[in-house]
């Protein structure tokens, strides 16, 4: 039988998934066993991968040789949005850990997936054989409209919202309170990300019509399909090895080795507040990263280092969090009261009524008239 396709999607889609199967298992094994922050990243990347691969050898050809591979239906792209809920809460929630009400989910997803292929090993291969050779005679009126059946409707749309609603209300939460600079640039790609992949599921029976009417090639999903998993791979499997070698723009892994590095950042982390609280060097509105530094004997680098990674809070975060608690105090003063807020703001160390009013916000989640209204109401 003579192999489809166009050749350099072949190549793309099997060169990709290659890639996605080698980096998703090699960082699966290294994290066995161990408290892995990224593990549902791996999971991810091997949903994405198992996808992309089954719809190359479909469009390919080559499953035409291994009709036992054929499944008349798949549904491998569900897994993805459990993956994510719960890659996106283990940086969104303190101390997450998968509970037995999401571990039950994310079986019930993964053998709803598995379902079609238990399915299809009581087709006979001959049969199989004769599905693959139909489905190649390309005659069908255009690409398939996935939106004109419940079953699709229910596994397309309502299915990933189950899981895609409490992703948003999670980022929302994440939003308001998170101090820590490097989970919110992961979790900003994360959500981009699912919610890319959503809207292409949902809108690209779309983009197949404007390119049917272009080509008149009724099979002109399995292209776009394949080229748009393929930078979705691409793009997970370029995070994966970010996390793994030190990126300075990602909340890095920890894994064992780094409890002797950690043992360092608690001490010098001791030092720093005994100074800042002594002192109270945070007062100083021109207060600098390297003033810090100097304060504690170390260069500014591994100072920002054992802030990012000791606290997970930038220094910007970790100063603001003294200036609020003193002007919380400064707030509730019966001598401040003359004082207006923004007096209050620059006594307490901040530079200017905006910086003070966000910073007090993104701490307390009040305003500072919030605060000292819900204060009074209390001692009334």
């Amino acid at each position: 039988m003579e192999l489809r396709g166009v050749i350099l999607i072949d190549l793309l889609g099997f060169g990709v998934a290659f890639i996605g199967v080698f980096i998703s298992l090699f960082f699966l094994k290294k994290s066995l066993f161990k408290e892995q922050r990224y593990l549902f990243l791996y999971l991810s990347i091997l949903s994405v991968t198992l996808e992309l691969l089954y719809k190359t050898l479909l469009y390919s050809g080559i499953i035409a040789y291994y009709p036992s591979l054929f499944l008349p239906e798949h549904y491998f792209n569900l897994s993805i949005y459990p993956l994510f809920l719960f890659f996106i809460w283990t940086f969104t929630k303190k101390e997450y850990k998968l509970q037995k009400l999401h571990l039950f989910v994310l079986l019930v997803v993964i053998c709803f997936g598995a379902y079609p292929y238990l399915k299809s090993l009581l087709i006979s291969t001959e049969l199989k054989s004769e599905m693959i050779a139909k489905f190649y005679e390309d005659t069908r009126p255009g690409p398939f409209n996935y939106w004109t059946t419940l079953k699709t409707f229910l596994q397309g749309t309502l299915v990933p919202l189950l899981f895609l609603v409490p992703m948003l209300w999670s980022f929302i939460i994440f939003k308001r309170y998170n101090l820590n600079i490097k989970n919110a640039r992961l979790v900003n790609l994360v959500l981009a990300t699912v919610v890319i992949y959503f809207c292409y599921s949902q809108f690209s029976n779309l983009i197949y019509k404007g390119l049917y009417a272009m080509t008149h090639y009724s099979m002109i999903e399995w292209p776009v399909d394949i080229v748009f998993l393929s930078s979705l791979c691409v793009l997970f499997c370029v995070l994966a090895m970010k996390v793994n070698t030190g990126s300075t723009f990602f909340p890095e892994q920890k894994y064992a080795t780094s409890s002797i590095k950690s043992n360092t950042y608690d001490d010098l982390i001791t030092k720093l507040r005994n100074n800042i609280e002594s002192q109270k060097l945070y007062l100083n509105g021109k207060f600098t990263l390297d003033d810090l530094a100097k304060s504690v004997n170390t260069n500014p680098k591994y100072l920002s280092q054992a802030i990012n990674h000791g606290l997970e809070l930038s220094f910007v975060d970790f100063i603001n969090k003294y200036r609020v608690e003193e002007a919380k105090k400064q707030l509730l003063e019966a001598d401040n009261k003359v004082l207006t807020l923004e007096a209050i703001g620059l006594k307490s160390g901040f530079n200017s009524k905006s910086s003070f009013f966000r910073a007090f916000k993104k701490h307390t989640s009040l305003t500072p008239k919030q605060f000292i209204d819900n204060k009074t109401s209390v001692n009334s």
